[in-house]
C-alpha cells in the first residue's frame, strides 16, 4: 500500500480511533471521531460516516488520512497537537486487517504476475 494511505472500511477507522484512545484517553471519544473525519478530508463525522458505508461495501478502497489535519482539529477542539508528537506514528503504522475480498484480488495479482520458471510453457 503507497505510504500515507489507509484502507477507507468502517472497521480500520474504528481500528485507529482505538489505538488513539488506548495511548491517549484524554482526548474525548468524539473529538478523535472529529479529527479522523477532518484528517481525510471532511468538515465533520457525520459528513465522513455515509461515505464510509459507502465504501465499506467495497473490497479495498483507499484514502489518505492527513495528520496535520487530524492535529488541526484536535487544536480546534482545545487539545495542544504538539503533546501528542506519536500521533503521526500511530496513523500512518496501523496494519489494518485485510479483508477477504482484498485479500482474494490481491493473491490473484500476485499470481498473475509472479515471475515463471523458464521451462513452464
Amino acid at each position: 500500500m503507497p505510504f500515507g494511505t489507509t484502507p477507507f472500511t468502517r472497521a480500520h477507522v474504528s481500528d485507529l480511533k482505538s489505538a488513539i484512545r488506548d495511548r491517549y484517553p484524554e482526548i474525548k471519544s468524539s473529538h478523535v471521531d472529529e479529527a479522523i473525519a477532518f484528517g481525510f478530508g471532511f468538515d465533520t463525522y457525520a459528513a465522513l460516516l455515509p461515505v464510509l458505508i459507502m465504501a465499506d461495501q467495497t473490497s479495498c478502497l483507499t484514502a489518505q488520512l492527513v495528520p496535520d489535519w487530524f492535529a488541526v482539529r484536535l487544536a480546534q477542539h482545545g487539545y495542544d497537537p504538539m503533546r501528542y508528537a506519536d500521533l503521526r506514528h500511530i496513523l500512518w503504522s496501523s496494519v489494518p486487517e485485510t479483508r477477504p475480498a482484498a485479500k482474494h484480488r490481491q493473491e490473484a495479482a500476485r499470481d498473475m504476475f509472479r515471475p515463471r520458471p523458464a521451462n513452464d510453457s
